[in-house]
C-alpha cells in the first residue's frame, strides 16, 4: 500500500457564523486553498480536510463521527476558536466543535493548534447552546488553548501561516527524537547503557547543564545555573536518575531534593532578580505521575504530562520539579529540553513557573532565616 505522501491539516471551527461579516465557510474555504497552495522543492505539501467540501449540510450521527474521525487521522489540528461550541445533537450536551477539540487533546495534545478570534457570538435564546458553549470555553481554558484573539481577516489568515510553521518545526523536531529512540544498540546511547549508575548520572547532569546553555534560554554562573525569563532569573538545580524511577538504588540519586533548597539561600539573595530555585531531574527512562509524587512525598499537586516528561508543582510549598524523560543519551535530553521551553511557551505556563520561583525564594530565605536563629 503506498504511504501518503501529504501532511494532512484539519481546520476545526464553527462553519455557521461571521467574521468580520464574512462567513466563516467562505473563510475556511480561503484558507484551505492558501495552505493547499504551498509547495516544497516544488511539491505539493498539504492534504487540507474542512467539512464544507466533504459533508453537506445536514448533519446526523454519522457526521459527527466521520469528523471525529478526520480528528484522528489528521496530524496537524489548527482550531478557529470563536466562542461557539457548534452544533448538538439532540442527547449531547457538547457541541461539534467541542467535541473536535476534545478528541484532538485526547489523541495527541501536541498536534493543536488555537487561534481565537475576536468573539463575534450570537446572543441565542436558547439555554442548551448558552450552557454548551459555556462548557466549551471552561474546557479551553482547561487546556490552555486560548491565544491573543485575532481582530482582523489579513490577521487570521498570518496567525493560521505561523501556527502551521511552528507546527512543521515542533513535529518534525519531536519525530527527530522519536526516530532517536531506535539507536538503543550503538553510538553514545550504547555507551551510556554499559556505564554503571554514578557515571550514567553524570552523563545525564553534563547533558542537561551543556542543554541549558546550548538552548540559549540559560546561563552558568561559576557552576550555578539559571534560567532566563525576561528580567528573572531562575536558579537551577540538576539531578539524575540512571535508570528506571521504581529501581531503589536508581531513585535515591535524586531522593527529595528540595529539602535542600534552603542551602542556597545566599545565592538566591545576591540579585533581586534571582529567584527559585527549580529542579531538573533527567530520568534515564519513562515517567509516570504516581512516581513524580512519591518523589514529592503528598499527592496534591499540579501534574502535568506532556512529551519532554512531567511537570511537578506544589502550590503551597511552591516546590517545582521538571522530570525530563527517556534520557538515554544527549541527543535525546536536548531534544527534551527544548520540548519542556515549547511546552511552556504554548501553554502559557511560563507566567506560573516565575511566579512559584518568586514565592519559592521567599519561603527559602524564612527557612534559612530561622535556622541562623537558633
Amino acid at each position: 500500500m503506498s504511504q501518503n505522501k501529504k501532511i494532512k491539516v484539519m481546520v476545526s471551527s464553527r462553519n455557521n457564523s461571521d467574521f468580520h461579516n464574512r462567513p466563516l465557510t467562505e473563510i475556511r474555504a480561503e484558507l484551505k486553498d492558501l495552505i493547499e497552495s504551498e509547495r516544497l522543492f516544488d511539491k505539493d505539501m498539504f492534504e487540507v480536510w474542512i467539512n464544507e467540501t466533504e459533508f453537506p449540510q445536514s448533519f446526523d450521527t454519522t457526521i459527527w463521527n466521520a469528523c471525529l474521525e478526520q480528528v484522528r487521522k489528521a496530524d496537524i489540528i489548527i482550531v478557529l476558536y470563536n466562542g461557539e461550541a457548534g452544533w448538538l445533537r439532540p442527547k449531547d450536551s457538547i457541541g461539534i466543535c467541542h467535541a473536535e477539540v476534545l478528541e484532538a487533546a485526547n489523541v495527541a495534545r501536541g498536534k493543536v493548534w488555537s487561534i481565537t478570534l475576536e468573539n463575534e457570538t450570537k446572543e441565542t435564546v436558547d439555554a442548551k447552546e448558552r450552557k454548551a458553549n459555556k462548557k466549551f470555553e471552561a474546557f479551553m481554558k482547561e487546556q490552555e488553548l486560548f491565544t491573543k484573539p485575532v481582530t482582523t481577516i489579513e490577521d487570521l489568515t498570518s496567525s493560521v501561516e505561523k501556527a502551521l510553521c511552528d507546527a512543521m518545526i515542533n513535529l518534525t523536531l519531536r519525530g527527530v527524537r522519536e526516530a532517536s529512540r531506535d539507536k538503543g544498540n550503538h553510538g553514545e546511547s550504547l555507551r551510556w547503557k554499559n556505564m554503571n549508575y554514578d557515571s550514567r548520572s553524570r552523563a545525564i547532569i553534563t547533558a542537561l547543564k551543556e542543554s541549558i546553555e546550548v538552548s540559549g534560554t540559560g546561563s552558568n554562573n561559576n557552576e550555578n545555573y539559571f534560567l532566563e525569563f525576561g528580567v528573572y532569573k531562575i536558579l537551577v538545580t540538576i539531578h539524575a536518575v540512571p535508570d528506571t524511577l521504581s529501581i531503589a538504588s536508581a531513585r535515591e540519586k535524586v531522593g527529595q531534593p528540595f529539602l535542600q533548597d534552603f542551602k542556597r539561600s545566599d545565592l538566591l539573595l545576591e540579585e533581586d532578580n534571582i529567584i527559585g530555585p527549580i529542579h531538573v531531574i533527567g530520568c534515564n527512562k519513562s515517567v509516570s505521575e504516581t512516581q513524580t509524587r512519591n518523589i514529592l512525598g503528598f499527592p496534591d499537586a499540579t501534574i502535568l504530562k506532556d512529551s519532554f516528561g512531567i511537570y511537578v508543582a506544589d502550590n503551597i510549598q511552591k516546590i517545582q520539579m521538571v522530570f525530563i524523560q527517556n534520557c538515554s543519551d544527549s541527543h535525546s535530553i536536548r531534544h527534551g529540553f527544548q520540548d519542556f521551553f515549547e511546552w511552556l511557551s504554548r501553554t502559557s505556563e511560563e507566567k506560573n513557573l516565575i511566579q512559584r520561583a518568586k514565592s519559592r525564594k521567599n519561603i527559602i530565605n524564612a527557612i534559612a532565616q530561622e535556622n541562623k536563629n537558633r
